[in-house]
Formats: structure tokens, sequence, C-alpha cells
């Protein structure tokens, strides 16, 4: 079961009893997402780890600093932007486009 079912069930419920006994049964109260514990030991995290984060984006050494992170994201970019582009496909409901992904022959519909 599923989270979301448990909100529909507990609801469904509420609509069951008030339909049987005619009696109005109040709001559904639900606990919040996080406890204030919980979020006390978020914002004590955050803060210890500020100073940290700092130092390493000084330093230049995030993922962002990284050139080889760009590189390959410019490929991955142009890559699928050449795959998918108007281009590439054919007007009569596309064509197999057979990949070798390390040697495993996938094939993919377009």
């Amino acid at each position: 079961m599923d989270q979301g079912d448990f909100l529909r069930l507990a609801e469904s419920m509420v609509d069951f009893v008030q339909a049987k006994t005619k009696l109005n049964v109040g709001l559904i109260h639900w606990p919040p997402f996080l406890s204030t514990k919980q979020l006390g030991f978020i914002m004590v995290a955050t803060l210890v780890w500020i100073p940290f984060a700092i130092k390493k984006i000084v330093k230049g050494e995030t993922l962002l600093h990284d050139p080889k992170l760009w590189l390959a994201g410019s490929v991955f970019v142009y890559f699928f932007g050449f795959l998918f582009g108007s281009g590439f496909r054919e007007r009569d409901g596309g064509f197999w486009v057979r990949l070798g992904l390390l040697g495993s022959g996938l094939s993919l519909r377009l």
C-alpha cells in the first residue's frame, strides 16, 4: 500500500461513518511532515556544514569547478540534441537506431 492510499483510506472511512451514522466526524488531523526534533537536527547540521561548504567554494573544489564534468555535460547535450533533433527523424514514424552500449547492441525505437 503506498502513502497516498492511506490518505484516501482515512477520508473514505470518514465518508463511510458519516453516511451510515449520520454523525458529523470533524477534520482529520495529520501529523507534520517533519517533527520539531528533525527540524532542529537539520538546522544544526546545516549550520555546521556551512563553513566547510564556503571553504570548498572558495578553493574551487566543487563539482561545478570540475572541467571533466562540464565536458561530459556538453557531449551529452550535443549527442542527444543531434539524436532527437528534427533532422535526424524520418517523417513516416521513425526508424530503429542500433546503439552499441558496451557491446550489448541495445535497440531503441524513435
